[in-house]
């Protein structure tokens, strides 16, 4: 379908900060509920990883001492435990899940206390409220994806959280001003 110049891409409306209504339904609401599924869907994985590995890991002295089991099940399970090591070190599922729990717990809050004018929403006129709920949610959400992305790609994060060292949340910091 070819566009012309008058007529507006139906896409456009998809997000829209033309009133604060419009940006909690169509952004913050549509967020909020993204990561809650992310939430969700990384907990279900952790939660399974680690179930699986403490099995199997509490199994492996069990079957060595047992005679009538063949040595290749606690080589096996001692494997099984291995590669979920390995996939929850690759994935991040419990971080993946903390982050996303993090910022929709965030988006929650700043849409109830704008429409309570409450908190920073307090004593400012409608125009600023939305202009300074804008710029919180979409420097939270980047945030968070800054946050991804530097757990993604960073093999040893060595700061005081999942994002990184010390320079990661420098460079976090720098970007939201």
């Amino acid at each position: 379908m070819i566009m012309c110049e008058s007529q507006p891409d139906p896409k456009s409306k998809l997000f829209s900060a033309a009133t604060a209504e419009q940006y909690i339904e169509t952004r913050a609401h549509f967020k909020a509920e993204a990561y809650n599924t992310k939430s969700i869907a990384y907990k279900r994985y952790f939660l399974t990883c680690a179930t699986l590995m403490t099995i199997a890991a509490a199994l492996v002295p069990v079957t060595i001492n047992m005679p009538e089991v063949p040595k290749v099940v606690p080589t096996l399970l001692s494997l099984l435990v291995t590669v979920l090591v390995g996939v929850e070190g690759t994935f991040h599922f419990r971080e993946h899940w903390k982050n996303c729990d993090l910022i929709k717990t965030f988006l929650r809050q700043e849409i109830l206390l704008f429409q309570a004018k409450a908190g920073v929403y307090r004593v400012k006129d409608d125009h600023e409220r939305k202009v300074l709920l804008v710029e919180r949610v979409e420097g939270a959400i980047a945030k968070e994806r800054m946050k991804t992305i530097l757990m993604r790609t960073d093999a040893k994060p060595t700061g005081s959280n999942a994002s990184g060292t010390k320079a990661d949340e420098v460079k976090i910091a720098d970007q939201e001003k």
